[in-house]
């Protein structure tokens, strides 16, 4: 500290102090004399450095801040893919309510002749929920393998949603699948990750055994030894690629998770500050979403204030293996959906009476909701019939909490949300409309156990 203060004034770092004062020239003998001049030096120095702190930090601030404006949005931002929401940020780069992302990963696909191939799959899936309610941020990886009905398409592994329709199938897929509304997403390009871990400096893994394969219709190849070392970007890329062991997609999502945590513990470290731009560039030129720059910030902020004391809760969705197919297990993802992304418990849904109104369709409409809402953990629900019809579907919560109906109303997939207290009637009250008939998804009832 010393040094540098003497090169910022000019003085040579060999120099000597020169005295400044009459009380200098005593003799050192003289105890007034010795205590005197380390104390003045140490409070210049002080008075000098705090501005210079705060300085720097600013700057840093601002810099960041203005970068992120500037260009982050321009890369960003696709206000023809933006999806109404409900109010969930606030200024200043405030999150009010739950926020519930898709990070889809796709892979790519090379034809005989070794050139990309215009079709790529959802290599990886993850469902994240940011809960400013708990204060906590969880997240959820789906196997690529997972068995699912894709709507219009069938019933196959879920990564092949994205192939069929982009990031809004895929969406409404995962939506299908989990009954969870999902907000925006993030879709990273086969560099991303790459780019993002090049721009942190690498990453320390245990790489557990040695790793070696080629894919020739995806185009790259792996080749890692087995033990505790410092990987690139490219390695940790194919580190979380390698499927050919006896997990399969289980032990790479794995693999992924134990990443994610290293990669938590990386961004904390103080020296990343100074990476702060080329992680932003990376971000911004391999990743396309439907977040703007300040709710990119926003979250950016509260992950700051809440995973140093709450760390990131993951989890792989529940299931067991067949040929072919990861069979999601409901009995077990219903409770981690209710708890992850509803705050609530699967007493509350089966002690929560819910009462569809159909005047429509008649009763296939209805018992195809009844059913779906069944799934998903509701144990009592009525059906009855309406004068007349109604053009929207309408969930009317008369709880306190909405949550219970927020789920309800995902699982039924399009529907409004309203909340009357004074009516009476059920605690959920569900009045279908025309255009559900036949709309409501059903997930894939094998590998499920009560």
């Amino acid at each position: 500290m010393a040094e540098d203060e003497r090169l910022s004034t000019g003085e040579s770092p060999n120099s000597p102090v020169l005295p400044t004062s009459p009380e200098d020239h005593q003799p050192a003998t003289e105890p007034a004399a010795r205590a005197s001049r380390p104390r003045r030096r140490w409070w210049r120095y002080i008075a000098l450095g705090i501005p210079l702190v705060v300085l720097v930090v600013a700057g840093l601030a601002v810099g960041i801040y203005l970068y992120v404006l500037t260009q982050v949005a321009a890369g960003l931002g696709d206000a023809t893919a933006r999806r109404p929401q409900a109010r969930l940020f606030a200024w200043p780069l405030r999150l009010v309510d739950r926020v519930n992302i898709l990070v889809i990963g796709v892979d790519v696909t090379l034809d005989n002749r070794r050139q990309v191939v215009n079709v790529s799959r959802a290599d990886t899936l993850v469902l994240m929920t940011v809960d400013p309610e708990h204060q906590r941020i969880a997240a959820v990886s789906i196997p690529r393998d997972t068995r699912a009905i894709i709507p219009g398409v069938g019933e196959t592994k879920i990564n092949a949603s994205y192939a069929y329709g982009g990031p809004p199938l895929t969406i409404k897929t995962v939506e299908q699948l989990l009954a969870v509304k999902v907000h925006y997403y993030v879709k990273l390009g086969p560099e991303s990750f790459t780019h993002l871990i090049d721009a942190v400096g690498g990453l320390e893994v245990d790489v557990e055994k040695n790793m070696r394969y080629t894919d020739t219709w995806a185009g790259f190849t792996i080749d890692l030894k087995k033990g505790r070392q410092k990987l690139s970007g490219e390695q940790v890329t194919a580190y979380i690629r390698f499927r050919h062991d006896a997990l399969g997609d289980i032990a790479r999502v794995e693999r992924q998770r134990k990443v994610m945590h290293t990669l938590v513990q990386r961004l904390k470290q103080p020296s990343v500050v100074f990476a702060a731009p080329r992680l932003l560039q990376a971000f911004a030129r391999n990743t396309q979403t439907d977040l703007s720059a300040q709710e990119l910030m926003a979250l950016g902020v509260f992950a700051l204030r809440s995973v140093g004391g709450h760390p990131l809760q993951d989890f792989t969705l529940p299931g067991t293996f067949a040929p072919a197919y990861w069979e999601p297990d409901f009995s077990k993802i219903r409770p981690m959906v209710a708890d992850l992304f509803y705050g609530v418990s699967t007493g509350d849904l089966a002690g929560t009476p819910v009462e569809i109104v159909t005047g429509t369709g008649g009763p296939a409409i209805a018992r195809q909701a009844a059913a779906r809402l069944r799934d998903v953990g509701f144990r009592t629900v009525t059906v009855r019939n309406a004068p007349e019809a109604v053009e929207t579907t309408t969930v009317i919560s008369r709880m306190q909490t909405p949550n219970l109906a927020r789920l309800a109303a995902a699982a039924l997939g399009k529907a409004t949300l309203r909340h009357d207290a004074e009516a009476a009637g059920a605690p959920i009250t569900i009045v279908m409309a025309r255009e559900t008939a036949g709309k409501q998804g059903t997930a894939p009832r094998r590998g499920t156990s009560e």
